[in-house]
């Protein structure tokens, strides 16, 4: 299992950065348990799944493109709100994990290990945590999960019988929100809300039942069905600009949608025409910027900090994409950000159309790059592709 060290976490007290993948050899016993179990629990049927293939269908896809990562918390001495400090430390190096955005960083995952915490411990410790934490997540678009020997007694999507978040060690696991995390986030006034205010009416038709009743029980208005399914602020700019749109769900292809390039596959294009939104700033002058480019280049980030006349470029934190540009990470666009000089690669005008986030996770809004231009009044810009990924530049917290 190799290594690999986001910002230098040690220095900060925090255990290395453990790739899972198929290939791995292992890097730490607790965390080869985990690859194991990823492999032949996740990746396999089980008879009372209720439904056929994989466990989790995501898990096979993220552990042959390399995104699912384990640490491991080795203290015998842990009680809940040390496990609540590690993991609030913990989604701030997951946010920081390439991919930061697009349809591969919802493949993404970290496994937090806690091997020393006992059987009799884990209701009071991880899964009291995982109760509390949720009110951190959810907001930001991520969702933290519980898992251990027990089980946990959380019910299947499709058997209510059955109770999945079985794992041989137990842990709490990140990963971004998707739709469907709706069963997850019902019951709750204030997580429901969060939901919402993510999805909008976004919701799978299988579960629009559940959206609905919640939406009632806690005295919610609900759009429109013929919503475009894209955040409000999008859609009224666009339709204020009179812009030629089209509001691409992930859940409206028959095949299913897990990567950037089962995208552009299911809509017949190229995938430099689907693209991403990264969120940066300088780390001298903290000025900001989004930078949009095709999904099948790396930003050279030396190379647009010297275009841009600053000393070194980052990606800008969780909390500052929260509140400065307000769309959940796998879902950013420059539509509707004020304040906020966007930069266009220059070889997305050589498409009619392109794809960019509608700030809902799995839509996409497609409209010509000289609307968004436009919209944005964004400066075209030569980007050249980095020899490495843009999360070698991501500072310690």
């Amino acid at each position: 299992m190799t290594q690999t060290l986001i910002g230098n976490p040690l220095n900060h007290g925090m255990p290395p950065l453990l790739s899972l993948h198929v290939a791995a050899s292992a890097g730490h016993p607790a965390a080869e348990v985990i690859a194991h179990w990823a492999r032949d629990y996740l990746c396999a049927p089980h008879p009372e799944l209720g439904r056929n293939g994989p466990m989790c269908p995501f898990v096979p896809v993220a552990l042959m493109k390399k995104l699912m990562f384990a640490t491991v918390y080795e203290n015998d001495d842990l009680d809940i709100d040390a496990i609540k400090v590690i993991l609030l430390r913990e989604m701030e190096r997951f946010i920081e994990l390439d991919p930061v955005s697009g349809n591969e960083a919802q493949l993404k995952s970290l496994m937090v290990l806690f091997p020393r915490v006992a059987e009799t411990q884990v209701g009071e410790l991880i899964e009291a945590a995982q109760a509390d934490l949720q009110l951190h997540f959810v907001p930001n678009g991520l969702m933290v999960g519980e898992f251990h020997a027990g089980p946990p007694d959380k019910r299947g999507l499709w058997n209510p019988e059955f109770r999945p978040l079985y794992s041989p060690i137990p842990m709490l696991v990140i990963r971004h929100m998707v739709p469907t995390d709706i069963l997850f986030l019902k019951d709750s006034p204030r997580l429901f809300h969060e939901y919402a205010r993510i999805y909008g009416n976004a919701v799978p038709e299988r579960f629009r039942g559940h959206f609905e009743e919640a939406a009632q029980r806690f005295e919610m208005t609900i759009t429109s069905q013929d919503h475009v399914h894209a955040a409000p602020r999008i859609t009224e700019v666009l339709n204020t600009a009179k812009v030629l749109y089209s509001v691409r769900r992930h859940d409206d292809f028959e095949q299913p949608i897990r990567t950037p390039a089962d995208f552009a596959d299911a809509l017949g294009y190229d995938l430099s025409r689907i693209t991403k939104t990264l969120f940066l700033k300088g780390r001298v002058g903290a000025r900001h910027y989004l930078v949009v480019c095709g999904m099948d280049k790396r930003i050279d980030l030396h190379s647009l900090a010297a275009k841009l006349d600053e000393g070194r470029l980052e990606m800008a934190s969780l909390s500052e994409l929260r509140d400065l540009v307000g769309y959940p990470p796998t879902s950013v666009t420059p539509i509707a950000v004020p304040d906020i000089p966007v930069f266009v690669d220059e070889t997305l005008f050589s498409h009619a159309t392109i794809l960019t986030g509608a700030g809902v996770p799995r839509v996409e809004i497609e409209l010509a790059p000289t609307d968004l231009r436009t919209l944005c009044n964004a400066q075209p810009l030569s980007l050249t592709a980095a020899t490495q990924s843009a999360s070698a530049y991501h500072p310690s917290k």
